[in-house]
């Protein structure tokens, strides 16, 4: 090694030695998930927790991604996750969940692995999602999902393929109220402004009554969002009164998580992609 100055400068063959010795070290093992609980972790997350965090755990309309939680984490194998589910976080609208431990093990398995490949990304690789059967997609479409009940191929799915990949496009299959990624684009304006956002109703105690968008709703206080004059309207709780009432336009979504087969997500997914 050489000086010039206060700066070291470290030898061509010095650099390659030492990159070769660092190759040489043994490295620590490959975590193992069992595939069984992976998919039963995943499974349970989209049911009781996919609306808020995304059926992936990655983050969605109103809940954070569950792969940058530090208590999931450090968490051991389903121990801090579970002591954390029993009690919630009902100041956030969080409810507690009556998981067993078996439950929680395989959410915690599904999480880790999420992290491990997030935190390893050259291991990560998604593959070709296109592996239904698109006429079967559109006999499902058309009948037992009954999605033409609200969406139409020639309608508001029109083109609908070619404007999602197919990865964007399954992601907003199942949720609907996600938002692809737009790296470098402009802040997307808040979810309560879109049509499809939540509505809440407002009745106080003399009769006034007020509606729009769902902005808030905790134990202590309710916020809308009223589009006709732009602005936010609160009020505090107390108990049942002011009278809540909240309804949610993409129910049907919601309903429809705990029902996905593999077999008819995928061959949904097919199906959309053709809608060119």
């Amino acid at each position: 090694m050489k000086n010039l100055g206060a700066f070291p400068i470290v030898s061509f063959v010095s650099f390659v030695s030492f990159v070769s010795i660092q190759a040489q070290q043994p490295q620590p093992p490959e975590p193992q998930f069992d595939p069984a609980a992976v998919e039963r972790g995943q499974q349970l997350l989209a049911s009781q927790c996919g609306f808020c965090h995304g059926s992936t755990g990655r983050g969605a309309a109103s809940g954070p991604d569950l792969t940058r939680s530090e208590l999931v984490q450090n968490d051991d194998n389903g121990t801090q996750l579970g002591a954390f589910l029993a009690v919630g976080r009902p100041d956030r609208g969080m409810p507690p969940f009556d998981l067993s431990r078996a439950q929680v093990s395989d959410l915690a398995t599904f999480l880790h692995r999420a992290i491990y490949f997030a935190s390893n990304r050259r291991l990560y690789k998604i593959l070709d999602i296109l592996v239904g059967d698109k006429q079967a997609g559109e006999a499902y479409f058309n009948g037992a999902g009954r999605c033409g009940t609200c969406h139409s191929p020639a309608g508001n799915l029109r083109g609908v393929g070619a404007k999602y990949d197919p990865v964007t496009l399954q992601g907003r299959l199942l949720l609907p109220r996600g938002r692809p990624p737009n790296p470098g684009g402009p802040p997307p304006p808040p979810l309560y402004t879109e049509p499809t956002a939540m509505k809440v109703s407002v009745t106080t105690p003399s009769g006034e009554t007020a509606s729009g968008a769902l902005v808030r709703l905790t134990d202590f206080e309710v916020t809308l969002y009223e589009a006709s004059s732009g602005r936010m309207r609160s009020w505090l709780r107390n108990g049942d009164v002011p009278k809540v009432v909240v309804t949610d336009p993409l129910q049907a979504h919601v309903d429809q998580l705990t029902k996905w087969t593999d077999a008819d997500m995928h061959n949904m997914t097919a199906y959309l992609a053709s809608l060119k």
